[in-house]
């Protein structure tokens, strides 16, 4: 059965899918642990104590990621240095070009969907400005033929590869077919699909690029509504748009599945692909986390060493410069020894003090597995070594 118009607005594909698995139920516990991963690794995410700054890195490093994505399915690519360069020059209010602009505008979209759900109280309500708004600044500033940025287009149209017909000839069609949209977007349930945001963020997804409403820039809005449910919903604070990642990186299969659900009406098996594919992306952002974890836990723990050193067993007892090493390690990482031995930073903290007290110190640190040591291509590497965190044992008090 093919998709049309009339099977469009009704907007029960997700409903026919729900009804398909609870009769075959063949895919049910594997979508369940699917949605369950999810919510349990964003529940970690959430719930680990972060403060302003502390997690700035992963937040930018995503917002990068996902632009880089967005942009790169429509055919827009840049590299990973090129859009934090061209955010850095918007800072210095520096002139940019077209192709930067593009970035520029995702940028703002992002800001905006958050901008857009804190501010309103309670529980969040779906309006049409609110994809009005996210197409107008994703296309602000560039001329793309046959759009007006913000404004449903009034002609038919063809898209995707290989290419389409729109469903919805003209503005008639898609004023209809946006507020039937809203309202389902709404809508509140409970069923095991339709009850489910991930679901519906991944379906919303779907709908608006088969509505197709503006004359360019469909695909973006798209994707950005799909981030905007999942932010509202609370899902995912450090990049809502992270889903973006998983499409660019299976760009053709992600077209076909598309592709498929207008052959089919059937979008069971785009929604367990996606909810998959948001799981791996969910799960290296709760590894990001992590990481940043135990960044700070290794710190805490050989200042801890430091402060407690009277109390300490002699093998035990550090010094000032082994604290500083361990700290100049976590912020450089994996790093050639000998490189590291050169650094300024390095060098300032034995300026006075013999290659003896250096080979105390590194020994003093590997006996305590503070740090690691190790060789590839002829070459040493020195690291810090987060693993003593998971060795540590832990005395409580109850009195």
């Amino acid at each position: 059965m093919n998709l049309d118009y009339n099977k469009l607005i009704q907007f029960d594909l997700l409903n026919d899918a729900e009804a398909k698995l609870m009769q075959g139920r063949e895919n049910i516990f594997e979508l369940f642990t699917v949605f369950q991963n999810i919510f349990n690794a964003d529940s970690f995410i959430r719930n680990c104590p972060s403060f302003p700054g502390s997690t700035k890195n992963i937040e930018r490093d995503e917002l990068v990621s996902a632009i880089g994505s967005t942009l790169a399915i429509e055919g827009i690519t840049f590299r990973e240095e090129e859009i934090k360069e061209t955010l850095d020059k918007a800072n210095l209010q520096a002139k940019i070009q077209r192709k930067q602009q593009e970035i520029l505008n995702s940028r703002d979209v992002y800001d905006y969907i958050k901008k857009a759900v804190h501010e309103q109280k309670g529980e969040f309500v779906y309006k049409d400005e609110h994809i009005i708004n996210i197409h107008r600044l994703f296309t602000a500033n560039i001329s793309y033929l046959g759009n007006q940025p913000g404004t449903y287009r009034n002609m038919n149209t063809s898209f995707g590869d290989p290419r389409k017909r729109g469903l919805c000839e003209n503005y008639t069609d898609i004023y209809k077919a946006m507020g039937n949209f809203i309202n389902w977007l709404n809508q509140k349930n409970e069923g095991v699909l339709t009850g489910n945001p991930i679901a519906k963020a991944i379906m919303s997804h779907y709908y608006l690029t088969e509505i197709h409403p503006f004359g360019d820039g469909n695909g973006r809005a798209a994707r950005a509504v799909e981030a905007m449910v999942l932010y509202a919903n609370r899902i995912n604070p450090y990049c809502f748009w992270s889903l973006a990642n998983f499409w660019s990186a299976h760009r053709n299969e992600y077209i076909a599945h598309l592709g498929n659900i207008r052959e089919t009406c059937d979008p069971l098996d785009f929604l367990i692909w996606g909810a998959k594919g948001y799981l791996g992306e969910v799960e290296r952002i709760k590894g990001a986390v992590l990481k940043k974890l135990k960044y700070l836990m290794l710190r805490d723990y050989v200042s801890w060493l430091l402060s407690a050193k009277k109390q300490q067993k002699p093998e035990k007892k550090i010094n000032q410069r082994v604290r500083s090493i361990v700290f100049l390690l976590t912020d450089s990482g994996k790093i050639p020894l000998d490189k590291f031995r050169a650094s300024p930073e390095y060098e300032s903290l034995y300026s006075h003090a013999s290659s003896a007290t250096k080979s105390r110190d590194l020994s003093k640190m590997k006996f305590l597995e503070l740090i690691r040591i190790s060789e590839a291509d002829g070459k040493d590497f020195i690291e810090p070594n987060y693993e003593v965190l998971e060795k540590l044992q832990y005395r409580i008090s109850l009195s």
